[in-house]
């Protein structure tokens, strides 16, 4: 009977150990770094930009000193948050434009946007023979901001579509006097 109880006894002690060392594995590499600080002079302009956007401040037109000052002043910087700026940074630079649907004509735009009427959309019309009104840098800019809302987005190109190349129909009406000849 002592010799059950003992090995019952062990066996909730291994348990406890076992919780306790998941617990310190799970705390090290989520408490550990991420709380350490960061000084912000240490790091370069464009991090430190964004970690301003990360935490909505706005700074534009402040030199590289002013931004370090204002990351300051905006509170600690810790190495988890300088983390997610990094990682945020990275995905900036990657082309965002993967995520915007092309479409190729009506039929395909009605497809996606107007048939399924599935969510939100945010479609940049491109006039016939005409440049887009915002960049591909811009564009991307705005799809990683809207796409976190979950709003998909696309681009429909008037020059792809057969039925928007088409000249429009737009006769000019006749006066009588034009119509009769000789008069």
């Amino acid at each position: 009977m002592w010799l059950k109880l003992f090995f019952l006894l062990l066996y909730f002690m291994v348990l406890f150990l076992l919780a306790r060392i998941f617990e310190a594995v799970v705390w090290y590499e989520t408490g550990v770094f991420a709380n350490q600080l960061v000084n912000p002079v240490t790091l370069s302009y464009e991090r430190l930009k964004t970690i301003l956007e990360c935490r909505g401040l706005g700074y534009p037109g402040l030199a590289e000193k002013e931004v370090s000052e204002l990351v300051e002043k905006s509170g600690e910087l810790t190495q988890g948050e300088l983390y997610s700026a990094i990682k945020k940074e990275k995905e900036q630079t990657e082309p965002g434009d993967s995520s915007t649907t092309h479409f190729s004509g009506e039929m395909h735009f009605y497809e996606f946007v107007e048939d399924t009427k599935d969510g939100i959309w945010l479609v940049q019309v491109i006039a016939q023979d005409q440049e887009a009104l915002l960049s591909k840098s811009n564009w991307g800019k705005m799809v990683q901001k809207v796409s976190q809302f979950g709003i998909r987005t696309g681009t429909f190109n008037c020059s792809n579509d057969y039925r928007s190349s088409q000249p429009a129909v737009n006769p000019q009406p006749t006066t009588a006097t034009e119509a009769r000849p000789g008069t």
